[in-house]
């Protein structure tokens, strides 16, 4: 599993780091640290555990080689048999014995050879005493010794025993490596062991992530209610959001319908009073009130369109919409052959946003097209990543590429012996860039004109 640190930028302009490098950055910093501090605690524990053992041998040889020493009648130290363990009669093997008095030469194992334990025999040691010395070649050796007086002997004799410390020393580090390789691949599996617990324990909001896409989309109108109890109180707080938003649009959307007929009606009054009326007041009348009515249907629509867009649930099918503006157009154009192509899968052509607007924005389209063919218009559609692609291309005269971009300023016409108001492609722009798609006018080869609206296509 790849580890990405995820950053975001904070309003004041501050890194965040993301919720899941923060629980994993804790977890493994505490793991860690855990494993060290156990790791150190274990050691020094097993280390005392073998030095506190090392030294009971000791002390049992030490017991021995007194148990079975005596003096002779001179007063030298003598053995009543040799000691248990032979390597104390191999020269140098690391494991010695010495008998020291003041002023008496020592008495040495046979694995001292030529050389002397050196014990401090000013410094009494009426208790058992330890100590880490260094003896023939160099060689560490842990050293118990003790102050002991023979029966019928007034002098003060110093027992004592040296073993090789390299044994306990092979031990420790032995159990370190154990040790290492035991807590390494405990760390890791707690690691791993965490990774899966923040994954897990993320997933919803993942899910969250991906039902908000689909809210977004269209494809479901609120988020699901199976989500653990702790993030259950955001998912309703979410689904109460999304139902206050579409009230409100609902809400502005019903007052842009009753500004609607509350215009319509004064402005009727007026252009009937105006025709009944002759003279140059009533054809100023009349074409103010028809220019008053234009610019209110217009404005009305632009405010319902906006006021749609911010429906994030609202789409609708867009190849029944070709179909039936194709059917219409061929009852009016019966001298036009009208052919539509959606696509071996016309199920994926779903735009985003109302259905009564994607009519009027093809619907123009279309009239456009069949108003200036000689006698085909093809109507195609397509779909790229979230966009729509709807191409309606006619076989007509088409337009110059220095004009194109003038006919979709309103009421602009480039025959004025076609019958229109000029007000059809304006429309088209207008609502298409509400959507935040586009319409452009290309040339349709070999003749004629293709133009191409692009929409944001809703989620399969």
């Amino acid at each position: 599993m790849l580890i990405r640190k995820k950053k975001t930028i904070s309003p004041d302009g501050s890194e965040n780091q993301s919720l899941w490098f923060r629980l994993m950055s804790f977890s493994a910093v505490w793991t860690f640290f855990a494993l060290m501090l156990g790791g150190y605690l274990l050691s020094l524990t097993f280390q005392e555990t073998i030095e506190s053992n090392f030294d009971d041998r000791l002390d049992g040889l030490l017991e021995n080689l007194v148990g079975i020493s005596g003096t002779t009648s001179e007063g030298e130290v003598s053995f009543y048999r040799a000691v248990v363990d032979p390597r104390f009669e191999q020269p140098y093997s690391g494991w010695y014995w010495q008998v020291s008095a003041i002023d008496m030469a020592p008495y040495r194992s046979r694995s001292l050879w030529d050389q002397s334990l050196e014990p401090n025999l000013e410094s009494p040691a009426h208790q058992t005493r330890y100590s880490n010395i260094t003896g023939p070649e160099d060689q560490k050796l842990r050293m118990v010794e003790r102050d002991i007086t023979i029966p019928g002997e007034t002098t003060v004799f110093r027992f004592s025993i040296a073993v090789d410390r390299s044994e306990i020393e092979a031990q420790r580090d032995r159990f370190d490596s154990i040790l290492i390789y035991s807590l390494s691949a405990l760390g890791l599996g707690l690691i791993a062991a965490s990774l899966l617990q923040v994954y897990l324990g993320l997933k919803p909001l993942r899910n969250i992530q991906r039902t908000l896409a689909k809210v977004r989309s269209g494809e479901v109108a609120h988020l699901p209610k199976d989500f653990p109890a702790e993030i259950q109180p955001l998912v309703d707080e979410m689904n109460a959001l999304l139902d206050h938003n579409n009230e409100i649009v609902e809400r502005s959307r019903t007052q842009v319908g009753n500004l609607a007929h509350a215009l319509k009606t004064p402005l009727a009054v007026l252009m009937n009073e105006a025709s009944l009326h002759k003279g140059a007041l009533a054809d100023v009348a009349g074409k103010q009130a028809d220019t008053m009515r234009r610019q209110v249907e217009h404005y009305l629509r632009r405010a319902r369109v906006a006021a749609t867009t911010k429906i994030i649930t609202s789409r609708c099918d867009v190849t029944p919409v070709l179909a039936d503006i194709s059917r219409a157009m061929t009852l009016l154009h019966k001298d036009k052959k009208f052919s539509l192509h959606s696509g071996e899968n016309p199920q994926e052509f779903q735009f985003r946003g109302e259905r009564q607007d994607l009519e009027e924005m093809v619907g123009n389209l279309i009239e456009n097209a069949a108003k200036w063919a000689s006698h085909k218009i093809d109507i195609a559609c397509a779909r790229n990543g979230d966009q729509l692609i709807i191409q309606v291309s006619d076989d007509g005269p088409g337009i110059d590429k220095a004009v194109r971009d003038s006919v979709f300023m309103r009421g602009e016409r480039l025959d004025e012996e076609t019958p229109g108001t000029g007000l059809g492609l304006s429309i088209v722009k207008e609502l298409s860039e509400l959507y935040g798609g586009e319409v452009t006018l290309l040339e349709n080869e070999p003749h004629g004109l293709l133009a191409r609206l692009i929409l944001p296509a809703a989620r399969s």
